[in-house]
C-alpha cells in the first residue's frame, strides 16, 4: 500500500480520478470519486493514478498524475487560480 496526499490551497474539495486527457487544458472526462478529499493522507494499492479536483473553483493543473509506490508517500499540489 502507498500513501498519496493531495494538497489545495483552496481548502478540502473532493478528489477525483479518471483516464489520462489528451493534453493538459483538457479535464478528466467521467470522473469517477474517489471519497478522499484535498490536504488529507490517503491509502491506494500501488499503481499510476491521474488525479484531479471535484470543485468550482478555477485551479491549476486540471489533473496530476501520481505514481504510487508501496511504503512510500506521493505528493501533489493543485493550486487555485486566479
Amino acid at each position: 500500500m502507498a500513501t498519496v496526499r493531495v494538497r489545495f490551497n483552496g481548502g478540502n474539495v473532493p478528489i477525483v480520478t479518471g483516464d489520462v486527457p489528451p493534453d493538459p487544458d483538457t479535464p478528466i472526462a467521467e470522473p469517477t470519486p474517489t471519497d478522499f478529499t484535498t490536504n488529507q493522507a490517503f491509502i491506494v494499492p500501488e499503481g499510476l493514478y491521474c488525479y484531479g479536483l471535484d470543485t468550482a473553483l478555477p485551479h491549476t493543473p486540471l489533473w496530476q498524475i501520481v505514481q504510487a509506490v508501496d511504503g512510500e508517500e506521493a505528493t501533489i499540489i493543485f493550486r487555485r487560480g486566479p
